[in-house]
C-alpha cells in the first residue's frame, strides 16, 4: 500500500512538475485530494515545500467541494504563522574585505517625474485602492455570510426541537434586517431554512413549494440533498406531484453518490409515470440499480407500464424481479403483495388458474389486500370449476376477519354454485342473504347519490355521514367500506386532513408570522378546495360503480331465480310422471344428509369445520366445502 501511495505521489509530481514552480499550490492539493493522497502525505508535500497560503473563504469552499481533508485546510490556514513569509531568512551578507577607498558619491540632481510616470503612479494608487476596497467587501461578504450560518444554525436547530414558529420569525428577522432578497446565497439559505422547519413539524403542504424551490436552484447547492430527503419524505405522507419536479431531470447527478442517484431516479420515474409518459418513466426506472431499497418498486411500476402495453411475457418477469429485489433488499411487504397479485392476475387472464391460485396463495392472510385476494381466489376457483375451494374461499369472506368489506356479488356467486350442484334449498338461502345483507341497500345508495348536487356534496356529505353526523339521506356503513378501501380515496382524504391540521396551525400563530402566515393560509385553502372535488370525484365514482355491480348482482339473482324455479317444475314433473307409472321403478337419489360444515385441510390432515358462526384466522385459506352435486346423470 505504501508503495502504491509512493507511486501515485510521483505521479502526481511529474504532472505538476511543468506548471508549478518551487511551491506547492492550491490547485495541486485539489488534485491530489481528487487522487485519493492520503491526508497525512499531502501535509508533508505542503511542510517540504514550505508554502504559505492565503486563503479567502471562496477558496476554503473551492477546497471543501474538491475533497481536501479538514485537517489539510486547517493547516493551509496556518501557514502564515508557521513558514513566516512564506520563504527562508535572507542569507547574512559576506564579511567586508579591505579596499580602497572609494571617492564619495557626487550629489545627483533630483529630476522631475515625467506626466507618463505621474499618471502610472495615479493608476497604481487606484488600483491599490481598489483592491484595498475590494479586500474590505470581501471581508464584509464573509463576516455576513459567517453570520449567516450562525442563523442557520440557530434557526435548524429551533427547527429540530419543533418550535417552527420561532425558526420561521428568525429567519424572516434576519433577511429583512439584512436586506437579503432572491438571488442571494443568504435568501437561499434562509428559505431552505423555512421550509426545513416546516416539514420538521409535519407541516408538509406548507414546506412543499419552498422544497421545490430550493431543488430548483441547482444540485450544485448547499441544501440540494437535504430538500430532496424532506420532498421525498413528505410526497410519502401527502400527495404533492407538481409539474415543476420534472425540471429535476435537467440536471446531472454524477457528483452524487449511488444511492442518491437511485433515489432522484425512482423520484423522476415515478414522477413520470403518474403523468403517463411512460417512456421516460421506464427510462429512469431502468436506472435505479439492483441494490437500491427504491428497485423493487421501479420493477413494479414496469411491470404495469408492460401490461399497459400488453407485454405480458416481459411484465411477468418484471414482476418476479420486483419480488426477488423485495426480498433481497428488505423492502418489505408492500411490493411483494402487489407483485404477487399482478402475476395471478395475468395468470387468471390467460385461463391458467391454476397458476393464479398459486400467486394469489403467496400473498399471507394478515396482509391489508387479504379481502381482494380472497375475493378474486374465489372466482379463480368458480371458473376452474373447482366449487368445493370456491365455496370455502365465500364462507371466509363471510368471517368476521372481513366484516369490512362488501363484495355485493358473493351470495350471487355462493347461489350460482348451490344452482349447478343441483342444490336449489341452499341456492335460494344464498339468494335471501342477498335480498337481507345486500339488495336491502340499493335504495339508500341511489337516494345518497341523487341527492348530491357536486361532488363537494359527495365529500362533504359522505364525511358527515360516516362520521355520525345528521345527514338526510345518510349513507349505510356497510356502503362506505368500498370507498374507505380505496387507496385513492384514502390518499386524497389524509391529504385534506393534513391541510386542516396545517390551517389551523397557521391561524393560531399568524400574528407571530405576518404576512408569510396570511399567504400560507391562502394557499391552504386553495389546496383543501382542490383536494376536496379530486376526493367527491372518486367518492361518487365508487358509488356509482357500486350501484352498477348491485344492479347486475340483481339481474343475476333473477337468472339463478328462474333456474331453480325451472328445475323445480321439472322435478313436479319428474314426480307426476313417476305417481302416474310412466317410469318404471329407479332408484332415487334422495337428498344427501350432509353435515352442515367445510373442511380445513392443513398439510396432510382433514377436519370438518362447522359452518356456523365458527372461524380461525389460521385456517381461512384453507376451508373447503363437503358438498357434492345431487345432478341427475
Amino acid at each position: 500500500m505504501k508503495r502504491a501511495l509512493l507511486s501515485a505521489l510521483a505521479v502526481a509530481g511529474i504532472a505538476f512538475a511543468a506548471a508549478r514552480a518551487d511551491a506547492i499550490t492550491k490547485e495541486e492539493v485539489m488534485t491530489l485530494a481528487r487522487l485519493g493522497i492520503p491526508e497525512a502525505e499531502i501535509l508533508k508535500a505542503i511542510e517540504k515545500d514550505r508554502t504559505v497560503f492565503t486563503l479567502k473563504i471562496q477558496d476554503i469552499l473551492e477546497l471543501k467541494k474538491a475533497g481536501v481533508p479538514d485537517a489539510v485546510i486547517k493547516f493551509m490556514l496556518s501557514t502564515p504563522e508557521r513558514f513566516g513569509g512564506g520563504g527562508a531568512a535572507p542569507a547574512a551578507a559576506p564579511a567586508a574585505t579591505p579596499a580602497t577607498p572609494t571617492p564619495a558619491p557626487a550629489a545627483t540632481e533630483v529630476r522631475e517625474k515625467t506626466p507618463e510616470e505621474l499618471q502610472a503612479e495615479e493608476e497604481r494608487r487606484r488600483e491599490e485602492a481598489r483592491r484595498l476596497a475590494e479586500e474590505q467587501k470581501r471581508a464584509e461578504e464573509a463576516r455576513k455570510q459567517a453570520y449567516a450560518r450562525g442563523v442557520m444554525k440557530q434557526g435548524l436547530a429551533l427547527a429540530e426541537d419543533g418550535k417552527w414558529v420561532q425558526a420561521i420569525q428568525l429567519f424572516q428577522e434576519f433577511l429583512a434586517r439584512e436586506g437579503f432578497g432572491p438571488g442571494s446565497d443568504e435568501f437561499y439559505s434562509a428559505r431552505y431554512g423555512i421550509a426545513a422547519a416546516l416539514a420538521n413539524a409535519k407541516m408538509y403542504q406548507s414546506a412543499a413549494k419552498m422544497l421545490v424551490e430550493v431543488l430548483l436552484e441547482g444540485p450544485d447547492r448547499p441544501f440540494f440533498k437535504e430538500a430532496f430527503g424532506k420532498l421525498r419524505e413528505l410526497r410519502r405522507q401527502v400527495i404533492y406531484n407538481p409539474p415543476d419536479l420534472e425540471q429535476l431531470a435537467r440536471f446531472h447527478y454524477g457528483a452524487f453518490s449511488q444511492a442518491f442517484q437511485d433515489e432522484v431516479n425512482y423520484v423522476l420515474g415515478e414522477f413520470f409515470y403518474d403523468y403517463g409518459n411512460y417512456q421516460r418513466a421506464l427510462k429512469h426506472f431502468e436506472a435505479v440499480t439492483a441494490d437500491s431499497p427504491d428497485r423493487a418498486r421501479a420493477l413494479y411500476l414496469t411491470g404495469l407500464v408492460q401490461v399497459r402495453h400488453k407485454m405480458y411475457k416481459s411484465a411477468l418477469e418484471s414482476f418476479q424481479a420486483a419480488i426477488e429485489s423485495a426480498e433481497r433488499t428488505g423492502t418489505g411487504r408492500a411490493v411483494t403483495d402487489l407483485a404477487y397479485m399482478a402475476l395471478a392476475r395475468i395468470a387468471y387472464e390467460a385461463e391458467n388458474h391454476d397458476a393464479a391460485i398459486f400467486y394469489y396463495k403467496k400473498v399471507p392472510r394478515e396482509s391489508i389486500r387479504a379481502p381482494q385476494v380472497f375475493y378474486e381466489m374465489a372466482w379463480t376457483y368458480l371458473m376452474k370449476g373447482d366449487y368445493s375451494r370456491a365455496l370455502g374461499a365465500f364462507h371466509a369472506l363471510h368471517s368476521p376477519y372481513f366484516e369490512r368489506t362488501f363484495y355485493p356479488e358473493t351470495w350471487i356467486l355462493e347461489a350460482r354454485v348451490y344452482s349447478d350442484l343441483c342444490r336449489y334449498d341452499q341456492a335460494k338461502r344464498a339468494l335471501e342473504r342477498f335480498d337481507r345483507e345486500v339488495a336491502v341497500f340499493m335504495e339508500p345508495l341511489k337516494r345518497f347519490i341523487a341527492a348530491q348536487k357536486s361532488p363537494d356534496d359527495f365529500h362533504v356529505h359522505f364525511v358527515e355521514s360516516i362520521n355520525g353526523g345528521r345527514v338526510e339521506p345518510s349513507l349505510p356503513m356497510k356502503l362506505a367500506w368500498p370507498i374507505l378501501s380505496n387507496v385513492e380515496f384514502y390518499n386524497v382524504y389524509r391529504t385534506i386532513r393534513q391541510i386542516e391540521r396545517e390551517q389551523a396551525e397557521w391561524e393560531r400563530n399568524q400574528d407571530r408570522l405576518g404576512s408569510l402566515g396570511a399567504e400560507m393560509l391562502v394557499k391552504l385553502a386553495v389546496l383543501r378546495k382542490d383536494r376536496v372535488f379530486e376526493s367527491g370525484v372518486k367518492i361518487q365514482q365508487v358509488l356509482k360503480e357500486l350501484d352498477v355491480t348491485m344492479g347486475d348482482a340483481q339481474v343475476r339473482e333473477t337468472e339463478i331465480e328462474v333456474d331453480i324455479n325451472s328445475a323445480a317444475m321439472d322435478r313436479m314433473a319428474e314426480e307426476a310422471r313417476r305417481l302416474a307409472g310412466e317410469v318404471a321403478e329407479a332408484e332415487e337419489a334422495g337428498p344427501e344428509k350432509v353435515r352442515g360444515g367445510s373442511q380445513a385441510i392443513v398439510g396432510g390432515d382433514t377436519a370438518v369445520w362447522p359452518y356456523q358462526g365458527e372461524y380461525w384466522l389460521d385456517e381461512i385459506p384453507f376451508y373447503r366445502s363437503q358438498l357434492t352435486s345431487q345432478c341427475l346423470e
